[in-house]
């Protein structure tokens, strides 16, 4: 009874352990994670993305090393049953502890395998290679028998158990190094426009127009870039690549240089004659000269003809609000300024 009990634990234990499945979870990029190790008990299976192609596949390369010194992995290319296995070269049987019915168990296939492999203790094969695109999430399940040969000959092995691991494999394909350049560019061409005024006073060299023309340019030839991009790798717009690479178009195109116009500051009139060397009594003297001269004339009106411009050039210097030498003076007030207004007014009235 007590023999029963323990074959029958035995036989449980074996069959719950034969199909026991092993999930894992592997991301894969082509930027610092293209490979990847799942470590198990009885093997090191292999994880290695290629380079993607021009049209954004990639594939992912699984192998497998056998760290069991005394076992052999075995992986079926299809479903064999005990008759087909017991014919092979070597003699393939199961372990009287392996589950299932005797004379009906059926051998579970690797999806992808063209035949059958056999991983010898300490060896390492490839598995599988599987294609696959940007975003994609893998589905691998292996199913891994592990087996002994039996007695010396190795002409018959035994499989002991099976072990099915199954990889579930997102691959993510970050932008490359053409895309990153032309979104610098954007990122550069943003921050300079930052600081920019594009001028949009009369008086400012060079124009509006030509102020603009080197950021329209570049805008322009970054937009042919994306457009050749897209146009190299065929992507439709539902792709990836397409969408990224249109983001940063819509973002160029986004671009308003209107928004950044307006007076850089630098055309701001300041009042400047011959006149603004001279001090507020200077100014004052100089129209009195002129008053003498008119009022000693015998035809004043010629003599106030002759004089004029000047006369009007002297009031204007000192009663600009813009003079940097006499409008602070000017709007303090003082005896000379009563003295201007008076002398100039008594020089109109003539």
């Amino acid at each position: 009874m007590i023999k029963k009990l323990l074959f029958l634990t035995m036989f449980i234990f074996a069959a719950i352990s034969t199909y026991a499945d092993e999930q894992f979870k592997v991301k894969l990029d082509n930027d610092n994670h293209s490979k990847e190790t799942i470590e198990l008990p009885y093997c090191n299976i292999f994880l290695a993305m290629s380079e993607a192609a021009e049209d954004g596949n990639v594939h992912v390369s699984v192998e497998m090393e056998n760290l069991d010194e005394s076992n052999v992995l075995i992986l079926f290319d299809r479903a064999y049953i005990e008759k087909v296995l017991k014919k092979m070269r070597p003699s393939i049987t199961y372990d009287k502890i392996f589950g299932g019915t005797k004379g009906r168990r059926t051998i579970e296939s690797c999806k992808g395998l063209k035949n059958v492999l056999l991983v010898p203790a300490s060896e390492k094969y490839k598995v599988l290679d599987l294609p696959g695109k940007d975003g994609e999430v893998l589905v691998c399940r292996i199913p891994i028998y592990i087996a002994k040969y039996k007695g010396k000959s190795m002409k018959k092995l035994l499989l002991l158990e099976k072990q099915v691991i199954e990889l579930n494999i997102e691959v993510e394909l970050k932008p490359d190094e053409v895309y990153l350049n032309l979104n610098g560019a954007y990122d550069d061409l943003v921050k300079e426009l930052a600081d920019t005024v594009f001028c949009t006073n009369k008086r400012h060299r060079p124009s509006l127009e030509k102020q603009k023309e080197p950021y329209i340019a570049q805008i322009d030839s970054l937009k042919k870039e994306i457009d050749e991009v897209i146009a190299r790798h065929n992507w439709m717009s539902t792709d990836k690549g397409y969408k990224l690479y249109d983001e940063l178009k819509c973002k160029l195109d986004s671009i308003n240089l209107d928004e950044r116009e307006g007076d850089c500051g630098k055309h701001t009139y300041s009042h400047r004659c011959k006149y603004c060397s001279l001090s507020l009594q200077q100014i004052y003297h100089k129209l009195d000269d002129y008053y003498q001269k008119i009022y000693s004339s015998s035809d004043r009106k010629a003599a106030k003809s002759q004089v004029m411009n000047d006369v009007n050039l002297l009031y204007r210097c000192c009663t600009d609000a813009t003079c940097k030498r006499h409008a602070r003076e000017w709007r303090k007030g003082g005896e000379y300024k009563s003295k201007i207004i008076d002398r100039y007014n008594r020089i109109k009235q003539f």
